[in-house]
């Protein structure tokens, strides 16, 4: 691509001298040119000048390659040489003789001048390298401690959760509408377990100990037991230490409870209990 005379590729590599000033009248002209009908290179160039603003906040300055300093250096003695020869001023009452070695000293400073501009110019832009950077270790550093934060909320969120689950079991188990059915089976292992009842909810809670593991294919299965029906309030493993804890929402009448039952049933669950209990308990006022 060509905007006035200069290709992308050139104006691109002469965008950091015209963010820093650094480039002769036509130059400067020319990629401005270009920056004008670029949208590549005018947000190139935007950033780049943004960035020379924070110059003055950079630290521990690198060198530039040689590459660069090469380019850098000739493009303001160039244009240290353009201007010079553009602006020389009459002197129409100097003594003719002293005019040399005043060219002379005016080209010796001039190039004192280049060169000294030419060492900030190097310094600034590998300031300004620096600067990016840092920016961007900052940045990374940000995104993981944003990261982190996330972390930790998740972890947080989790921990409330676990808290607010935990403090609703307490009420299930010690509330003052909870009614309380003790279980007990006079089986080898002597299992035992409570059903609370907290009726203000209709949360019940099962808690039992010493269970044996169910065989292979089987499931334990806990029932609800009226006049008229048993039901079904879920099936259940117990863990290695035997124990076992079940939660269900089951709206029942206060005063239909006959009892709580466990069966052991195939592993998806029976409609109805297709074995005797092996630990049963009759409802009793907490």
């Amino acid at each position: 691509m060509t905007i006035s005379g200069m290709t992308h590729e050139e104006a691109r590599e002469a965008l950091e001298a015209l963010a820093l000033d650094a480039l002769d009248a036509s130059e400067h002209a020319a990629v401005l040119a270009h920056v004008q009908g670029c949208a590549e290179c005018r947000l190139e160039l935007a950033t780049l000048e943004a960035d020379v603003a924070q110059l003055a906040y950079a630290v521990r300055p690198e060198s530039m390659s040689d590459v660069q300093r090469v380019r850098v250096r000739g493009r303001l003695l160039a244009r240290a040489a353009a201007d010079r020869s553009s602006s020389s001023p009459v002197m129409p009452d100097t003594d003719v003789r002293r005019v040399p070695a005043m060219a002379k000293s005016s080209s010796r400073q001039s190039m004192w001048i280049a060169l000294a501009a030419s060492v900030v110019a190097a310094v600034s832009l590998a300031s300004l390298f620096q600067v990016n950077r840092e920016r961007e270790t900052i940045a990374a550093a940000y995104a993981s401690a944003a990261g982190d934060r996330t972390a930790t909320r998740a972890s947080l969120d989790s921990l409330r959760s676990a808290m607010a689950d935990r403090d609703k079991l307490i009420a299930n188990l010690t509330g003052p509408d909870v009614a309380v059915v003790t279980m007990a089976s006079a089986g080898p292992q002597t299992p035992s377990a409570r059903m609370f009842w907290d009726q203000s909810v209709n949360a019940w809670t099962f808690v039992a100990h010493n269970l044996p593991k169910p065989k292979a294919g089987r499931t334990y299965q806990l029932w609800l037991v009226t006049a008229s029906q048993k039901i079904s309030a879920g099936t259940f493993s117990p863990g290695a230490n035997g124990e076992a804890v079940v939660r269900a929402t089951y709206a029942l009448a206060k005063d239909s409870l006959a009892a709580v039952a466990v069966t052991d049933e195939p592993e998806a669950g029976s409609a109805q209990p297709t074995t005797v209990p092996f630990i049963v308990g009759m409802k009793s006022a907490r």
